[in-house]
């Protein structure tokens, strides 16, 4: 009986529109288990998997099978006919190298597609944190964008009771009327704006663009809580976590590994064999017979072809160990601009906050002093868009520190902030 309520209760909430709260924990699962462009890079990365699979089978003798039917009618007096089967067992076990070497290359080249599939997962991850993280931050913004309607609302509502008093003049009542429907404008555009970033985090996760995903605010203080690591441990972290400089180094060990089978190439081929071969002649009767030996096949020269290509390869393999001390440096300078801007978002955000505050009492006070008759609607105006715009750029401040913390962990290679965050 529970579980038919529990289930009644939860179509009732489907059919109606009921909506919870996303982690962004959840969200990076929904964008795993829809985002087509998950399913693309791990199906990429199954191709290797299985190409790597598949090299072992050069490790293994060969078993073949053959059937021959031959018809003699031009031969007089008689006509007759042959069947053969045979049953081959062949086994290469030494093809120049070739299938050990190929081996190992295709090893090292699946173990480089999985970096780069993990690559491509962190990509995934930062895009879905971002559109969470913005869409959390535009939440907070209309938040504050009614508020500020609400307060010009009443700017504006104390101008018309004090000019229908005739304390004020008729522009005060203007100017006022003015400031409520800038923020009524404002409003209307933060409404929009999270609506764009719902959809945004929406077309990752796989729900409808118009889902009224419920989004949690209070994720952005988790983001600015804690300390971080140096600059010095991040770059430590990132050599040794970064799966696109994992994918680099395999790949030059798979290039060695194919410089190797090139060069192998000047040694032999050494071939086994064991055939049964069953005969059967329409005139002579039945007849089996067996064969066995050992070939061995050496190509001693056939060019400068294997010699190229071999310096070819080896060329390649440098590439890669360029292109890979390259990635370093452009990933550790990109770490260390990420860094600086944590270091001046949290500057930033220390001043902002005091801002806020300062523009909450200045607020309060200029409102107080308005309804005294102590100050006019200009100074009013000005605080409440003073107020305004503190809000927005605290809310906007909070919002670097954590779309630079996410980039920061894409850098580095890691799909958690608290795995560097935690404990320090």
């Amino acid at each position: 009986m529970k579980k038919f309520f529990k289930i009644t209760f939860l179509l009732t909430c489907w059919l109606y529109g009921y909506t919870y709260s996303l982690t962004i924990e959840e969200a990076v699962e929904k964008a795993k288990e829809n985002l087509p462009l998950y399913m693309q890079k791990k199906s990429d990365f199954q191709s290797y998997f299985l190409r790597y699979r598949a090299s072992i089978g050069g490790f293994f003798p060969r078993l073949n099978y053959e059937f021959s039917y031959t018809k003699y009618n031009d031969i007089s007096p008689v006509n007759y006919s042959t069947k053969i089967h045979s049953l081959t067992l062949n086994w290469n076990i030494y093809d120049s190298g070739y299938t050990f070497f190929n081996f190992k290359s295709e090893k090292y080249l699946f173990q480089s597609a999985k970096s780069d599939f993990d690559e491509s997962v962190l990509d995934i991850i930062y895009l879905v944190k971002a559109a969470y993280l913005k869409a959390a931050a535009s939440k907070e913004t209309l938040k504050f964008r009614k508020i500020q309607f609400k307060s010009a609302k009443v700017d504006y509502d104390l101008a018309v009771d004090k000019k229908r008093l005739g304390l004020v003049k008729k522009s005060d009542v203007l100017q006022a009327e003015v400031r409520f429907k800038n923020a009524k404008y404002n409003l209307i555009q933060a409404e929009n704006d999270f609506k764009k970033s719902l959809a945004d985090l929406n077309s990752l996760i796989g729900r409808p663009l118009d889902f009224d995903t419920e989004i949690n605010p209070d994720i952005l203080e988790k983001y600015i809580s804690g300390d971080f690591p140096t600059f010095v441990e991040l770059k430590k972290a990132v050599l040794n976590l970064r799966p696109k400089i994992k994918s680099y180094r395999n790949l030059i060990n798979a290039y060695r590994e194919r410089a190797n089978i090139s060069l192998f190439k000047f040694t032999p081929n050494i071939n086994v064999f064991y055939s049964l071969n069953f005969y059967d002649h329409s005139l002579n009767g039945y007849d089996n017979y067996s064969l066995y030996g050992i070939s061995i096949n050496w190509n001693i020269f056939s060019g400068l072809k294997r010699y190229y290509e071999y310096l070819s390869l080896k060329e390649e393999e440098r590439v890669n160990r360029y292109a890979l001390e390259e990635l370093k440096r452009n990933i550790i300078l990109e770490l260390y601009k990420r860094f600086e801007d944590l270091k001046t978002a949290y500057t930033k955000l220390e001043v902002a906050e005091v801002i806020l505050k300062q523009a909450e009492v200045n607020y309060e006070q200029v409102l107080g002093e308005y309804k005294a008759g102590t100050s006019n609607i200009i100074d009013l105006l000005t605080a409440e868009s003073s107020l305004a715009s503190a809000h927005e750029r605290y809310i906007q401040t909070v919002l670097d520190i954590c779309l630079t913390k996410i980039a920061i962990e894409r850098e580095v290679g890691v799909d958690d902030i608290t795995r560097l965050w935690s404990g320090k």
